[in-house]
């Protein structure tokens, strides 16, 4: 799969599919844009970076029982624009504070680097 997600029909198309009769910690196409639009890295650097999003929320000790499957969701960045290459109902990991993984390229770690050592005033 790979559905450029400027085309949220489509992505929606297969979330919809993928989520066939799920109520439960479920994902819609625009949730998917929102947590992408906020990597600050800029698009010309990002070509490679690669995003994997559990999609379960955090679950309070006192909840006795493991909760069952939710939406994850990967995407990757080509050349400055995102594509979700893959959409599936998965268990629940572990609930701590994880929800998502962003794997820089290097050209995003080497941009990170120099703008993290710049004093800004």
């Amino acid at each position: 799969m790979k559905i450029n997600i400027t085309a949220l029909d489509k992505v929606q198309a297969e979330l919809d599919n993928v989520q066939k009769g799920c109520s439960a910690r479920t994902v819609m196409a625009v949730d998917i844009a929102n947590i992408l639009s906020k990597i600050s890295v800029p698009k010309s650097r990002l070509s490679g970076t690669k995003v994997y999003w559990d999609g379960a929320e955090k679950f309070a000790n006192a909840y006795k029982y493991k909760p069952g499957n939710s939406t994850h969701w990967e995407a990757e960045n080509i050349n400055g624009r995102w594509y979700v290459t893959d959409i599936y109902r998965n268990p629940c990991p572990n609930r701590s504070t994880f929800k998502g993984e962003i794997r820089y390229s290097d050209s995003a770690k080497e941009w990170i680097i120099e703008n993290a050592s710049l004093i800004k005033g």
